[in-house]
């Protein structure tokens, strides 16, 4: 099932379980894009995962797949359309991690996100923090159910836009040509062992395809893809099978 309208195509990823949508979004003039991913749970309440800009027709197509019930926000970064999804659905229990909370004091969050994983979705989702850096933070998610990994920021891949701001951002920062962690996160990232050990649990999760918020999604070869991603902290050797 594919969604329609004129501000976004919720786009089916997993059948009845998992949807993504995709709104423009500039950093510093460059076309970045971003992506919101939707999971429905067993209960058939929705999950929101890095909320994009509310409008009517969004929220018309939200309503026909379920109940919003939780608003997730994974990192600092993510927080611009905060404020409105807070309003319009006030029922929803909003999480977020400990900075943004901090950060966005102006809102009531329900609960801060961790290693633990909250009463609502545990047995469903697995997530941890993405440790390793002083000023960064980030809640890695997994669906086993379709097989998916959520990120943020902490890997991104804009390999599809030929906008010149946005390729000379991305080679800059190391995730045009293939997916990385952006060179302006990495560099902040000093604590190498607590990073390798947040990898490397990942890694043990069951995925085979990763939603990123910024560029390509990967929908085959994922643990080789995000091994590659991170042999900076994790170095060996790996074969990838080349992008069609």
């Amino acid at each position: 099932m594919t969604l329609m309208s004129k501000d976004c195509t919720l786009v089916e990823w997993a059948t009845n379980r998992i949807w993504y949508c995709d709104m423009p979004y500039r950093v510093a003039g460059a076309p970045m894009g971003h992506r919101m991913t939707i999971i429905r749970l067993d209960n058939h309440k929705l999950f929101i995962h890095s909320p994009i800009e509310i409008t009517t027709s969004l929220q018309q197509q939200l309503s026909q797949l379920g109940e919003i019930a939780y608003v997730v926000t994974p990192n600092k970064n993510h927080n611009i359309y905060l404020s409105d999804w807070w309003l319009a659905y006030p029922q929803a229990y909003f999480y977020a991690p400990p900075g943004l909370i901090h950060k966005r004091s102006d809102l009531t969050f329900d609960g801060a996100l961790g290693n633990q994983t909250p009463p609502h979705w545990q047995g469903q989702l697995l997530q941890t923090v993405i440790r390793g850096s002083d000023s960064m933070e980030e809640i890695a998610f997994c669906d086993p159910q379709s097989k998916t990994l959520i990120v943020g920021d902490a890997l991104a891949w804009m390999v599809d836009s030929h906008h010149p701001l946005t390729f000379a951002l991305a080679v800059i920062n190391g995730c045009y040509f293939h997916p990385a962690m952006p060179w302006y996160w990495r560099i902040t990232f000093q604590n190498h062992t607590q990073l390798r050990q947040s990898i490397q649990e990942i890694l043990t999760w069951p995925f085979e395809r990763i939603i990123l918020s910024h560029g390509r999604v990967i929908d085959n070869n994922a643990k080789a893809y995000f091994s590659a991603a991170f042999q900076w902290v994790i170095p060996h050797k790996l074969n990838i099978t080349p992008v069609q």
